[in-house]
């Protein structure tokens, strides 16, 4: 099993100056990122279908290994109800078979589901049975009525995970289970003693399953370990 580690995106002007090597043109941002790191969090899909040729560019600028978690169109999740509607079943498909050039690169789907959007055990039921077999996905519930240990075992029973999304700066006792884990980690910081917690928790789980981690791509300079970039590539460099 692996430990894959990223941030939420790739190409961003504040990574010129210590990350990105200087006078790389931004359409090799991608190639240089994933020579770096092994996974990437795609926010643009959230917010339009990509065209072909982009999703196939992607492909071809990453390394055999490396993995993409898309985030799910938020036509499909920013709704009064997670159940699936007819029309959100044929979106979904339109949606994965957009990324369809990324073959198995594209690894996890995330579904981040709003704060006004409250439990619904058999809504969620109705969602997981949906869901097809590949990729896989993870379910961010973002209105803390969905936080207790029966929705994370269901949704793992059925294939998916809860993604643990970290926005205090501190390290979780373990991690939703689930065949794969899905992390956020969305502090401005991070204190040596949680990036240390961070780290054993992390690696721990990747003994067992694959782990996706990524780290919010906004606020720190790529050269400081405990925010942003530079705790991807911290967290990255003490993987076993």
């Amino acid at each position: 099993m692996t430990l894959f580690v990223g941030t939420s995106g790739w190409s961003y002007g504040e990574w010129k100056q210590g990350f990105y090597p200087q006078g790389l043109p931004q359409r090799r941002f991608l190639e240089h990122y994933s020579s770096v790191l092994g996974a990437c969090e795609i926010n643009a899909t959230f917010y339009r279908t990509q065209t072909p040729d982009t999703v196939a560019r992607w492909a071809a600028q990453t390394p055999e290994g490396f993995g993409f978690a898309a985030k799910a169109h938020r036509m499909l999740t920013y709704t009064k109800s997670i159940a699936p509607t007819e029309q959100r079943r044929a979106a979904l498909h339109d949606y994965l078979a957009s990324l369809s050039a990324l073959g198995p690169k594209l690894r996890v789907v995330l579904l981040q589901f709003p704060p006004f959007v409250e439990r619904d055990d058999t809504a969620l039921k109705e969602l997981l049975g949906a869901l097809p077999d590949e990729p896989r996905f993870a379910l961010e519930f973002r209105n803390p009525s969905w936080d207790a240990a029966e929705v994370r075992e269901h949704v793992a029973g059925c294939g998916a995970t809860v993604c643990w999304s970290e926005t205090a700066g501190h390290a979780a006792a373990a991690l939703p289970p689930g065949p794969l884990a899905y992390v956020r980690l969305r502090a401005e910081r991070y204190s040596d003693e949680s990036r240390d917690r961070l780290k054993g928790l992390l690696n721990e789980a990747a003994g067992g399953r694959d782990v996706y981690v990524f780290t919010k791509h906004k606020g720190a300079a790529p050269d400081d370990p405990f925010a942003g970039i530079g705790l991807s590539m911290w967290l990255a460099s003490q993987a076993p």
